[in-house]
């Protein structure tokens, strides 16, 4: 399916995949919306294409905001839900209102925005969801709790998603990247935390890489449904 003119709204724009996927698809020739808490960082990334990317800054966990956003994007052809937050620590040690934040912004506000947008291409009978999970949605390692059973909901909402719209033409996808080379991990201030991923010496995942898988599920023809697309670094196991 050829992107050019199709309307993509990526959440999660300001950094890491979210960044990545805004410019492949503003090359692409898509209108992209680009939204992030970051305002300053929007402006950068809509810089970077000369004012080809759209930016509406706001807090996803926010209600009120994801129903000015829908509003605001009009009709939207592809949605990609890629903003995220760690919640990676000891479980014993771990704070509740780190595990609320993860899940108000992993899954709840997935949930929001999604339901928002989809309502509109169910009316159209057509569009394209594309959710990023990890490969924590079908395992757990140790110190990820909390963050894997946020993925675990994130998987489960994207297969039950696709149940539920595929009837009226609306494709759904999950997106399953292993451990990244991106600011995410930054997020993980636990010492125990700091010191194991410190002893991983392997390579990660560039966001670019899972940014093109991102482009190809979204450029596949309208009647396939790309369910599941899981990248690893060569050496994770």
């Amino acid at each position: 399916m050829q992107l050019d003119g199709k309307t993509a709204l990526i959440a999660g724009a300001s950094e890491g995949v979210g960044r990545e996927t805004a410019l492949l698809f503003a090359a692409a020739g898509s209108t992209v919306i680009a939204v992030s808490r970051s305002a300053n960082a929007l402006e950068k990334l809509a810089a970077e294409t000369d004012g080809l990317i759209r930016s509406i800054p706001g807090d996803l966990t926010d209600g009120g905001f994801v129903d000015h956003l829908s509003k605001e994007a009009g009709d939207v052809d592809i949605l990609v839900n890629s903003a995220g937050r760690t919640a990676h620590a000891p479980f014993l040690e771990s704070d509740p209102d780190m595990w609320r934040d993860a899940w108000e912004l992993n899954v709840n506000a997935l949930l929001r925005l999604s339901q928002a947008v989809a309502r509109g291409m169910v009316e159209r009978r057509r569009g394209h969801i594309i959710n990023i999970s990890s490969v924590l949605a079908r395992q757990v390692y140790p110190l990820t709790m909390v963050y894997a059973a946020t993925k675990h909901a994130t998987a489960a909402i994207t297969r039950g998603m696709r149940i539920e719209l595929a009837e009226y033409g609306v494709r759904v996808t999950e997106i399953a990247p292993g451990l990244l080379d991106t600011g995410l991990m930054a997020q993980a201030v636990h010492p125990e935390v700091v010191a194991a991923y410190a002893k991983r010496k392997g390579k990660r995942l560039a966001a670019k890489e899972v940014a093109t898988a991102i482009l190809y599920a979204a450029s596949t023809d309208p009647g396939t449904a790309p369910e599941l697309i899981a990248l690893n670094p060569h050496n994770q196991i």
